[in-house]
């Protein structure tokens, strides 16, 4: 009886979790979404090939800037600790919306309305930036690779001009598993 009482409470327990994130979810994103976009980040920066002058030196690290995510910037922040991308240490910066971008090889933005997304690509575009959006249509706003939700699973768009424009080259590995690809591939 005891053991079908401890259960039944974490049957209990576990419902309210699921519940709390749920709700928690119609705001932000869930942590299981936020796991996964991490690791398509860092699986995307170890498929780009960045001009030299992207960074300060060989063994500088590579800067992740992510704009109003803190969830996604949580995740990336743990995967740092135990992962390098291209034998470099990784750095993960924080930022809002209209925050200063520099130094930064990759920036991951979250939901921003149309206008605040556009202005922040065009701050960056042509700097050796590869720009990660979320949502269909984002591409357009001018980044090279958009999170897209197909079939309730994370895929991913890419645009190869928008990349080429940074100075950056798309390995045709990670275009092979792309959704949608807008541009010719290289």
């Amino acid at each position: 009886m005891g053991a079908l009482l401890g259960c039944a409470l974490l049957l209990a327990v576990l419902l309210l979790a699921a519940a709390g994130e749920a709700a928690a979810g119609e705001t932000s994103v869930s942590t299981v979404e936020a796991q996964v976009k991490a690791a398509y980040i860092y699986r995307f920066a170890e498929h780009i090939e960045w001009p030299a002058e992207a960074f300060a030196g060989s063994s500088a690290p590579l800067t992740i800037a992510v704009v109003e995510a803190d969830q996604v910037a949580a995740e990336l922040n743990q995967l740092r600790l135990t992962r390098q991308i291209k034998g470099r240490a990784v750095n993960v910066r924080s930022l809002r919306a209209g925050d200063a971008v520099g130094g930064a090889q990759v920036l991951y933005i979250g939901a921003l309305d149309a206008g605040r997304l556009k202005r922040t690509l065009e701050a960056v575009s042509g700097a050796g930036v590869l720009a990660i959006t979320d949502g269909a249509g984002t591409l357009a706003a001018g980044s090279a690779i958009s999170f897209v939700q197909i079939d309730n699973r994370i895929r991913f768009d890419v645009s190869v001009a928008h990349a080429e424009r940074s100075g950056l080259k798309i390995s045709a590995r990670l275009l092979a598993v792309a959704h949608k690809i807008e541009g010719d591939k290289p």
